[in-house]
């Protein structure tokens, strides 16, 4: 598996972890001749992957990090219909820690804020509390990503649940059943074991888990009846 040669100049609070490359590698198989791309994708460690991948960052600062990454909406690619073999990309989880810049407790934390030293660009998903907005937006996110994908092609998603007044949200079951509705086919789930944070109100009830959810793009019956 590839390997950043450095750190980035400008790091990022969320990124794929080895952990994380080893499952995708296992999912989508060892080809090097996949297509991959991650609209939201940070940093660039979707480039550690052993494939032709290519990445889309609406944050010119992280864009700059990878030469294979350009600044892009995830939600209007410009990339042509049915191009790319696999999807793979960690959205936002909804918990809007992103966009909190002083920490309310003596955390040692660090949001997208922290990190980019501004405020997220307008249309950014870090700063989506989960709700009608949050789901509006990845909705036409994962249709986008269901228009690029060839036939029989992959979308995963790495995503995790979180805490808000002692509840669970349960933002993975939106994500899977807004995939199934939008046509797309599940074909599994990998849990990636992850440090919790040990700070604020609700810590003791932190999920351990993200998840890697795995679908393809299926041809409809009526057109392989056709």
């Amino acid at each position: 598996m590839k390997r950043l040669a450095q750190m980035p100049v400008k790091p990022h609070p969320a990124k794929f972890t080895n952990t994380h490359l080893e499952e995708i590698v296992k999912i989508l198989g060892g080809s090097r001749e996949l297509n991959v791309l991650d609209p939201f994708a940070g940093v660039g460690t979707i480039h550690n992957l052993p494939y032709f991948t290519r990445g889309l960052e609406l944050e010119p600062e992280w864009a700059d990090q990878h030469h294979a990454t350009i600044v892009g909406d995830a939600l209007d690619t410009g990339f042509d219909n049915e191009c790319f073999d696999a999807v793979v990309t960690s959205p936002c989880f909804g918990n809007r820690m992103a966009d909190s810049f002083k920490a309310k407790d003596d955390s040692k934390r660090h949001t997208y804020h922290h990190y980019l030293g501004r405020p997220p660009s307008k249309g950014s998903s870090a700063i989506m509390q989960w709700g009608k907005e949050y789901k509006e937006f990845h909705r036409k996110a994962w249709l986008e990503a269901k228009r690029v994908l060839v036939l029989e092609g992959k979308l995963i998603i790495n995503i995790k649940d979180h805490i808000r007044n002692g509840e669970i949200q349960p933002v993975t079951k939106w994500h899977i059943e807004t995939c199934l509705d939008i046509g797309l086919k599940m074909e599994g789930e990998v849990s990636i074991p992850v440090g919790g944070l040990t700070h604020g109100e609700n810590y003791e009830k932190r999920i351990p888990h993200e998840s890697l959810l795995v679908f393809s793009k299926k041809v409809a019956l009526e057109d392989s009846i056709s």
